[in-house]
């Protein structure tokens, strides 16, 4: 029995099984999908979606490009994100909750997977921000 590649495909594309992409066509043509371990699986309006072997072979052949999704955390998940502690921002953990304001965090793109990754933009988000901050 042969192995199973589609993990090890997934790993090597830089996307990571069930983690939905984007996928761009030279032409501008683009969908959502995500691996599964049976291939890669087309996110389309209107349908339950469909697993497109034609698809994995365009992007193997470069005829079609993975574009990453900001990644965004489950009800419940953890994230990091900046708060105002005292007069100085800082990283601080949260429950993803799906409010509004969780939400415009996302679309300013200051929702982060670890404390590391947070700690690492807040000092060019302070400088931008001109505010004063603190990692520790």
């Amino acid at each position: 029995m042969s192995k199973n590649l589609i993990p090890e495909i997934a790993h090597m594309l830089g996307v990571e099984i069930w983690e939905e992409f984007k996928v761009v066509y030279k032409v501008g043509f683009e969908i959502i999908c995500n691996f599964t371990k049976e291939g890669v699986f087309v996110h389309e309006e209107g349908c339950s979606g469909k697993h497109d072997k034609e698809l994995l072979t365009d992007i193997i052949c470069g005829k079609a490009e993975i574009v990453k999704l900001p990644w965004k955390p489950k009800k419940g998940e953890y994230y990091y994100t900046f708060e105002l502690l005292g007069d100085k921002w800082v990283v601080h953990s949260f429950w993803w909750g799906g409010f509004p304001n969780e939400y415009a965090l996302l679309d300013k793109g200051w929702v982060y997977r670890s404390q590391a990754e947070a700690e690492a933009a807040l000092p060019k988000v302070a400088k931008e921000m001109g505010v004063v901050f603190n990692t520790k």
